[in-house]
């Protein structure tokens, strides 16, 4: 062979070799192409399922956040106070919610309590009637019932009206603890001793009618004809007792009620002095309204004792404003 054609077969050698060469560089690199595309596809597959599941773990804890939040604005809505008055009172806010579910427990106390106290005078009934009957049997005279049921009928009201009687101090004190969150703290002291005094004069008007009731029922039948029979209903004398009762105890609140509206401002002790001869005469009708008598004594018997009440009303009115000026005063040098 020629040099010629030694040259072109280690030509054509060299090319081959090289073109094995290209071969085998080109398949790993196949390979590590054909890896990427298969990481590429997995991470876009799992970035697909990553993004399916994004939106649902967002929702979760946006739902989370809400509830969290309006946690927060409800514990808010109950610590802010809905009085702001309240807490310049000392006193805890309340909703009306609340207030009336103060109501309904303190009525039910109430209603709890007529029971039991209307039950304990029932048992004791026997006593109580023959104390009330007992200025009408010193006459001499006796009651008449007229009905098969009227004497449990008797004793029914009797135990209802003496549970009244005792249950309101009972009442008073409830409606004072209902009420008192609205009453400033330094005015307080001036509300517990007008209810106190309420309560006092209150009973002090119903002693009053029993201490003259037997003088009263001697005048009363002193006007009925010998020649008539008196069949007097036990009904009928139990409600005048009771009627008198609560009137006289109502009417013994004068003084209470002219010390709040001086209080007020609606009235002074110059037009108390000034309307004097005008109040005996509003006194009077009214004795003779309340007494069932037409007699000058049963009436004196009420219309006195409300005299001197107004007297003692102008002397609560001349203390109140006297003390109402003070307080201005000192307001006034502050």
């Amino acid at each position: 062979m020629t040099d010629n054609n030694k040259k072109k077969v280690s030509d054509i050698k060299k090319v081959n070799s090289e073109k094995n060469t290209q071969v085998k560089n080109s398949k790993p690199e196949t390979k590590k192409s054909i890896g990427k595309k298969s990481s590429i596809t997995e991470k876009s597959v799992t970035n697909k399922k990553s993004g399916d599941n994004k939106p649902a773990i967002n929702t979760k804890t946006n739902g989370k956040k809400q509830l969290s939040k309006i946690k927060e604005l409800t514990s808010n809505e109950e610590n802010e106070p809905i009085d702001p008055s309240a807490l310049a009172r000392g006193d805890e806010p309340m909703t009306i919610v609340e207030h009336l579910d103060e109501l309904r427990s303190r009525l039910i106390v109430i209603i709890i309590s007529f029971f039991i106290l209307a039950s304990v005078a029932f048992y004791f009934s026997d006593f109580l009637i023959t104390f009330i009957n007992k200025p009408f049997q010193q006459t001499g005279n006796k009651l008449n019932v007229f009905t098969l049921v009227g004497g449990f009928i008797i004793k029914m009201k009797v135990a209802a009206a003496i549970a009244l009687i005792i249950l309101i101090p009972l009442i008073l004190f409830h409606v004072w603890r209902f009420i008192s969150p609205a009453i400033e703290k330094p005015t307080r002291y001036v509300s517990r001793s007008i209810i106190i005094s309420s309560i006092t004069l209150f009973y002090a008007g119903v002693i009053f009618v029993f201490l003259i009731l037997p003088s009263m029922v001697k005048v009363l039948l002193s006007f009925i004809d010998t020649s008539m029979l008196s069949t007097i209903d036990a009904n009928d004398y139990l409600h005048f007792i009771f009627f008198m009762s609560c009137i006289m105890g109502f009417l013994s609140e004068l003084p209470i009620l002219v010390l709040l509206l001086t209080k007020i401002g609606l009235i002074t002790p110059q037009f108390l002095i000034s309307k004097r001869k005008y109040a005996v005469i509003i006194i009077w009708i009214t004795a003779a309204i309340v007494t069932p008598g037409p007699d000058f004594l049963s009436q004196s018997l009420v219309g006195v004792p409300l005299m001197f009440l107004y007297e003692i009303s102008i002397i609560v009115s001349k203390f109140v404003l006297v003390r109402k000026k003070r307080k201005e005063l000192k307001l006034r040098n502050t």
